[in-house]
């Protein structure tokens, strides 16, 4: 392993600087197949970052920002209530790194346990963020947001 590939988003043995960000909209553009996740920087200078998304899961996260329960559980509505029954909490979700135009994030969690951080899509940490009671923060590795 090499200095510039030993953390995610580290270069030159440098650690990433994550940047506070919101979901500002979740949209489809037609004639594509998939949805978009638009995050926003919470303070200024308020950049972003846009993810591909699949369109279940652009419609999970819309049912939170819209505070539209939907008719039945989906599975991140699952995640979140095994997370709670557990007493395991979401510290946060984050955007780590983007290669070939897939990004990559992780979830942390604390529990009874302890701590844990575990790789997944950045739909999934994204949704046990937004269904954390009283939200959780979901972070952007800095280098990832446009001006």
């Amino acid at each position: 392993m090499t200095d510039e590939s030993n953390e995610a988003g580290a270069t030159d043995g440098q650690f990433p600087t994550f940047i506070v960000c919101t979901v500002g909209s979740v949209t489809v553009d037609l004639p594509e197949t998939f949805a978009r996740v638009n995050l926003h920087e919470a303070d200024l200078p308020f950049r972003g970052l846009a993810i591909p998304v699949a369109i279940a899961d652009a419609a999970a996260m819309t049912a939170v920002v819209s505070e539209r329960p939907a008719p039945r559980p989906s599975s991140q509505d699952l995640l979140a209530t095994v997370l709670q029954r557990h007493t395991i909490d979401v510290v946060a979700a984050r955007i780590t790194s983007e290669a070939g135009g897939i990004y990559f994030a992780e979830l942390d969690l604390v529990g009874p346990k302890g701590r844990i951080v575990l790789e997944c899509r950045p739909t999934d940490a994204i949704n046990a963020a937004l269904r954390h009671p009283g939200g959780a923060p979901i972070l952007v590795e800095e280098s990832l947001l446009g001006v």
